[in-house]
């Protein structure tokens, strides 16, 4: 099974690694998935509170997820904070809509998150804040997306030593949708896991409706993930290193978690479609290989999505 026990430990100087049994850390306090061998982490924090907002990843690590999710980006002086849209606008209210490169620290201190898509009084959190809250979990993992692109490493690289002081227990990995951003990663921490997430086409109409992404989502078909591709990953980038993929990207792949587990890669999933969707996909790639992800990023509940996990496998 391709999972984060058959990988090297991210970094030495952790407190414990992905690759650990999160069943032997001992840290009595702390509630976990314990779904199947699988890491669960909730996506973009807990859905109780503002997405990417501070109480939403606190939530998340206090609640049964094994770890959270989240998405980063730059103001324009370089200041790493969290948001996922290329606007804002949705989920952080700053004046008119605009990219988080064209705000100072001072906009996004006066800026207000959303929740349920009215405003509350929780201003959008940077990433200094988060860290602090990651450092006092240490059994729970730290899954940040790197969405910002760049024309040089060396703003990648100073987030690799931002997350290695603020987290020194080493319980973090990086992610991005582009290998570039996790090549540049990789010249700065040569341990840690990366996990490059793969875009289905498919999809397009997540990032918003329109003629454009009604027309690429329409054309576009799904990757192709055969064991070729991942060997020149695994060239690209080295290891430790995973694939991240939406459940209809793991559904046209039907040999991905066997050529991942010739390649020593991770498998993350997750699913536009709902956790509903990810359960079954995950299902059907436990039918077919007799192996499960390593891990799934998911919007809702931890233990009643394990439980769904279970029923569906049940079912086959």
């Amino acid at each position: 099974m391709t999972n984060f026990s058959t990988l090297p430990r991210l970094r030495r100087t952790a407190v414990t690694a992905l690759a650990v049994s999160i069943g032997a850390i001992g840290f009595s306090t702390q509630v976990f998935a314990s779904c199947l061998g699988m890491q669960i982490h909730a996506h973009r924090g807990s859905a109780s509170a503002p997405e990417n907002s501070a109480r939403a990843l606190q939530t998340g690590y206090a609640g049964a997820w094994d770890g959270v999710e989240t998405d980063m980006q730059q103001l324009s002086d370089g200041t790493w904070v969290l948001h996922h849209d290329l606007q804002t606008g949705r989920s952080v209210l700053a004046g008119a809509p605009r990219p988080v490169s064209q705000l100072t620290q001072a906009d996004w201190r006066n800026a207000r998150m959303t929740l349920n898509g009215r405003q509350t009084n929780e201003p959008p959190p940077f990433l200094a804040d988060v860290l602090a809250i990651a450092n006092t979990f240490p059994g729970k993992t730290l899954n940040a997306e790197i969405k910002e692109v760049v024309s040089n490493c060396t703003p990648i690289q100073g987030l690799v030593t931002q997350m290695k002081q603020g987290v020194p227990h080493g319980n973090w990995f990086l992610t991005s949708g582009l290998l570039q951003n996790l090549r540049c990663a990789r010249t700065a921490d040569r341990q840690g896991y990366m996990g490059l997430i793969v875009f289905d086409g498919r999809n397009a109409e997540a990032a918003g409706s329109n003629k454009l992404t009604k027309f690429v989502a329409r054309h576009s078909k799904a990757p192709v993930l055969n064991r070729a591709w991942m060997d020149h990953l695994v060239a690209q980038l080295g290891l430790p290193a995973g694939v991240h993929v939406d459940a209809r990207t793991m559904d046209a792949n039907p040999y991905l978690l066997d050529d991942a587990a010739d390649t020593r890669l991770a498998v993350f999933a997750y699913a536009v479609q709902g956790d509903e969707a990810l359960a079954e996909a995950i299902g059907h790639a436990k039918a077919r290989t007799g192996k499960l992800p390593s891990g799934a990023v998911i919007d809702g509940d931890a233990q009643a999505f394990c439980r769904r996990v279970t029923q569906v496998i049940g079912q086959r």
